[in-house]
């Protein structure tokens, strides 16, 4: 007596239910591929910052953050002491912190500046501690809130 090889009908009904949950939860989250590339880019500019902060104090120099609505582009003082933010951050360039889609941005616009004592001001003679909230947004929606606190310099 030989029996027959195969699959019985239960097995091949566990296996499309199965298949129909993993799609069900697991093909959303990658055909969203603007939610992965705003959770990137909110990374992407709190680590910018962070490394703002640790590269003015390391270099006893004013770092400058300029936050635009899809990048952040970090200046260094040209000399200890100055505010005049003109030369390249050596290892960064221009484009490394910039969101790569369209409909990702962080705002509100402006000039942070990461002092050498490691706190972060609005303006360049260090008199305004920054407390500022940046929003991270997909196509107009607030996916994450990035702070930064002015008089301990942290970013969280």
């Amino acid at each position: 007596m030989t029996r027959a090889r195969g699959f019985t009908m239960i097995e091949l009904i566990a296996v499309m239910i199965l298949i129909g949950v993993l799609a069900a939860f697991a093909l959303p989250r990658l055909v969203d591929r603007n939610g992965s590339a705003t959770l990137v880019f909110g990374d992407q500019v709190a680590s910018s910052l962070r490394l703002a902060q640790k590269s003015a104090t390391a270099r006893r120099r004013v770092v400058c953050a300029q936050v635009a609505a899809d990048a952040v582009v970090l200046r260094l003082a040209a000399a200890p002491g100055s505010a005049a933010c003109g030369a390249v951050l050596a290892g960064v360039a221009d484009d490394d912190y910039r969101s790569s889609s369209t409909g990702v941005t962080v705002g509100p616009v402006g000039t942070l500046y990461f002092q050498p004592d490691g706190t972060v001001t609005s303006d360049a003679a260090a008199a305004t501690f920054a407390q500022v909230d940046l929003a991270v947004r997909a196509d107009g929606q607030l996916v994450r809130t990035i702070r930064v606190v002015g008089s301990t310099g942290y970013v969280e």
